[in-house]
């Protein structure tokens, strides 16, 4: 190729930028991929949430914020830029949900707290879900109703094996039959923290973003009271959605 064809080529990109504003003539690749953002939520000394405005994709992998003071990892969100979409990406979005679980935050894993689940319930039940353009805010709906697609929401391993309490071998009496002290307990699973149909409702009308729009989801705590918790409470509260994109090849 000669310095002619190159100096051609390269005025038919800068024309095609100025004058389409794009650099790609159209995007011809498409594929359905899963994006997520997690925000981290502690409640201060009176149990409480604080009411205000907790946005998500705002903060890519790599960088600290969204309520953690450590950098982003994949665990917490796989979106690459802050609050936008890429330029060479589009997307439908035609599912949406939103997941909370308790933290451990000396160990960074799910609490072993006695009601994890209520308390998951209880800030998805008083935070709506919102998706912001620039400055336009459109509440989408309360947070406990984009629910995770699973199975049962809490459930028992059986056989039980009967455990004493508080000490086994005091609670057995003649014989060795147990005595009216001893419970029977079994090994308890939880799925996403609350209950979720096998599949997660579809929008009939999807949201849709193109290259290079400033978005952002966000939840929006209860303004008038909050969301009580109780103290030295701390969720991970993962937002995600299904997309289908279009893209341009090798991006």
């Amino acid at each position: 190729m000669g310095l002619r064809s190159i100096q051609q080529g390269i005025k038919k990109q800068a024309r095609q930028v100025l004058v389409t504003g794009s650099r790609f003539k159209r995007f011809d690749q498409i594929r359905q991929r899963h994006f997520w953002s997690t925000y981290r939520v502690s409640t201060n000394a009176a149990g409480f949430v604080n009411s205000g405005t907790l946005d998500l994709f705002t903060t890519p992998s790599g960088q600290s914020g969204q309520g953690f003071g450590t950098q982003l990892t994949l665990r917490e969100t796989n979106w690459l830029s802050a609050n936008r979409v890429p330029d060479n990406q589009n997307f439908e979005i035609t599912e949406l949900g939103v997941q909370a679980i308790t933290v451990d935050t000396d160990t960074d894993t799910r609490s072993n707290s006695p009601y994890p689940s209520a308390i998951e319930d209880e800030f998805l039940r008083n935070t709506s879900l919102a998706i912001t353009y620039l400055t336009n805010q459109v509440p989408l709906g309360l947070c406990v109703d984009f629910s995770q697609a699973s199975g049962a929401m809490v459930g028992e391993y059986h056989p039980c094996v009967p455990l004493a309490y508080p000490d086994a071998a005091a609670s057995l009496g003649n014989n060795g039959v147990p005595a009216e002290n001893t419970i029977p307990t079994t090994d308890t699973f939880y799925t996403n923290g609350f209950a979720a149909p096998g599949l997660r409702r579809r929008f009939k009308i999807p949201i849709l973003l193109q290259h290079g729009e400033t978005f952002k989801f966000s939840y929006l705590v209860d303004p008038g009271r909050g969301s009580f918790l109780g103290t030295n409470v701390t969720l991970d509260v993962r937002m995600d959605f299904w997309a289908t994109e279009s893209f341009v090849e090798k991006s």
